[in-house]
């Protein structure tokens, strides 16, 4: 089902791994060099400048094909509904022969990777007008093109896709459309179930960065569908109800909610020893204070800022006093696929600039100035 070679895939991977143990100081750039020579892999870029230039180029790309279906098929009420389809299907096919080029995550494939869905999916939703059809389409089109091209960013909208169904069937039953968020809610709850079951397979490990980001939807998924100003502001747009002079049903749950899960977001991610997670948590909670403070002002905004930040420090200072002298575990130790160096290199650059303006501030002149007899502008005959 793969559209890749397999062995060049497994080695694309590899050589990834390789480049991370190299940043991390585990294994010498000669080691490196040797794995990149001895692994034939995929053309792919890190470099994600490189990647968006090529984005860019394939974008154009599109477009001119685009263009030039356009052309072929203008005037033609037919052809109007079904150029997004036409278009699509060429997009697949170049896609098809960029994966036999073995290009991978290189710019190029991206580019016709989203082109090819975005045009087969507005095509469906001008052909059926209908958000449940076109749902149906972001689930099937985004599952298959995940599995086939090892896309992520597939995988995201196969899975917004069902975020979109459960919404439009639940909304066109206004009597239980109230419901929304929780359902939302335990979907999230079932998407992170299905990802526990599915990371500790070793038959899944090419799509080991498809399930980082499965993870990613979930809990920002979960945090989302409770959040009071995404319940509130889709409650006013979807259902029409306004509330500017009273609260949303269940309102006090959601900005409880909202606190309480980025906390448990990041207590089970220092217990887990998750570091996504625990950046997803601070996040969240950020969020949170945020939306409390828009809809719920307690103290003006200079007061409610200094006391946020002395409880910050207060609260980061304690933490790191605490696990500072930890070598294993959560700690305050340099991680070892951090790269420092950089860090390291700005140091020393500072130290030098203070040593050398200090030098040049304490060296004295050899030139002999002073004299002169014209108001002491040097204008004597003698210098």
């Amino acid at each position: 089902m793969i559209a890749y070679n397999k062995t060049l895939l497994e080695n694309t991977f590899l050589v990834e791994e390789a480049i991370n143990l190299k940043k991390s100081n585990f294994i010498q750039e000669a080691n490196l060099t040797k794995i990149k020579v001895d692994l034939e892999s995929l053309k792919s870029s890190r470099n994600l400048f490189v990647r968006f230039g090529f984005l860019l180029l394939g974008s154009f790309m599109f477009s001119s094909i685009i263009g030039f279906i356009s052309l072929l098929t203008f005037d033609s009420h037919t052809g109007n509904k079904i150029i997004g389809f036409v278009i699509a299907i060429v997009g697949l096919i170049i896609m098809e022969v960029l994966c036999k080029q073995n290009y991978f995550g290189h710019g190029l494939d991206d580019a016709f990777l989203v082109g090819t869905q975005m045009s087969f999916f507005i095509s469906v939703f001008i052909v059926t007008e209908s958000p449940i059809a076109l749902a149906i389409s972001m689930i099937i089109l985004g599952f298959v093109f995940s599995i086939r091209y090892v896309s992520a960013l597939s995988f995201i909208v196969s899975l917004s896709g069902i975020v979109l169904l459960v919404s439009a069937l639940l909304i066109n039953h206004t009597t239980i459309s109230s419901a929304l968020p929780f359902v939302l809610f335990t979907i999230a709850i079932g998407f992170y179930s299905i990802y526990q079951k599915l990371k500790s397979n070793e038959k899944l490990y090419f799509y080991s960065n498809v399930l980082d980001w499965f993870f990613i939807f979930s809990l920002l998924l979960g945090y989302l569908s409770i959040n009071y100003s995404v319940v509130r502001t889709l409650s006013e747009e979807l259902l029409n109800a306004d509330y500017s002079k009273s609260d949303v049903p269940f309102g006090w749950i959601f900005n409880v909610l909202m606190f309480l899960l980025p906390v448990g977001y990041v207590i089970y991610s220092l217990r887990i020893k998750n570091r996504t997670m625990l950046y997803i948590g601070a996040l969240t909670f950020v969020l949170s204070i945020a939306t409390f403070r828009y809809y719920h002002s307690l103290m003006p905004a200079e007061w409610a800022l200094i006391l946020a930040g002395s409880l910050l420090f207060g609260f980061v200072y304690f933490i790191i006093q605490k696990i500072k002298e930890k070598k294993t575990g959560i700690t305050f130790q340099p991680d070892y696929y951090t790269n420092t160096t950089m860090l390291n290199t700005v140091e020393a650059l500072i130290v030098n600039s203070q040593d050398m303006h200090h030098a040049q501030a304490t060296q004295q002149s050899n030139m002999p100035f002073g004299g002169g007899g014209f108001s002491g502008g040097g204008a004597s005959e003698g210098f």
